[in-house]
């Protein structure tokens, strides 16, 4: 089942969220021990108007627990959602690290996913697939856009036989990615 995300979410979101930040290796992930991080990262979701705010998630929930995630929002608010991470009650050698992805991943012309995971024991699934293609479909006429690590190729497979293409290239944190367009190609899930 897909649904919007609910404040009872936070936990399950911040992990999966805390696996992308790992893999990009942000400062904040190498700096602030992983439960603390997680804490906050929990308050991001549900306090605040940041980019990764209940209100810009999706959730794949199966028998009643959290599968996987997807965040989207548009690009033109990206700096905007990102900067409101200044405004959480944290503790000063958090607050000293700035926000922690404070990179324009996005166009301002386009509808951004800027996260999609799933937790190891459920992907194989369609999770991922299932998730792009609703939250696609409640925008169908947007311009939808991703960035895809270049060491990723099981989800690169995924990104491109969904429809996305790659535009141009981008360096987010140190790690080159394919910026991806979806250009409305019919979705193969099988």
């Amino acid at each position: 089942m897909i649904r919007k995300a609910k404040a009872s979410d936070k936990e399950a979101i911040a992990e999966l969220c805390y696996i992308i930040w790992e893999e990009l290796e942000i400062d904040m992930v190498k700096q602030i021990e992983r439960e603390r991080l997680l804490k906050v990262m929990q308050k991001s979701i549900v306090d605040i108007q940041y980019r990764g705010n209940i209100s810009n998630i999706w959730i794949y929930e199966i028998d009643g627990h959290v599968a996987g995630c997807l965040i989207a929002y548009p690009g033109k608010d990206e700096l905007k959602l990102e900067r409101a991470w200044l405004d959480l009650d944290v503790d000063e050698d958090i607050k000293a690290l700035g926000t922690p992805m404070p990179m324009k991943e996005a166009n301002d012309d386009e509808y951004y996913i800027e996260t999609i995971a799933t937790f190891p024991n459920y992907r194989g699934r369609g999770v991922a697939t299932k998730l792009m293609q609703y939250v696609i479909e409640q925008e169908p006429t947007a311009k939808w856009s991703l960035n895809c690590d270049y060491h990723n190729e099981r989800a690169y497979y995924v990104y491109n036989k969904f429809g996305f293409k790659t535009q141009s290239d981008i360096d987010l944190y140190g790690h080159n990615h394919r910026h991806m367009v979806y250009e409305g190609d019919k979705v193969q899930t099988n």
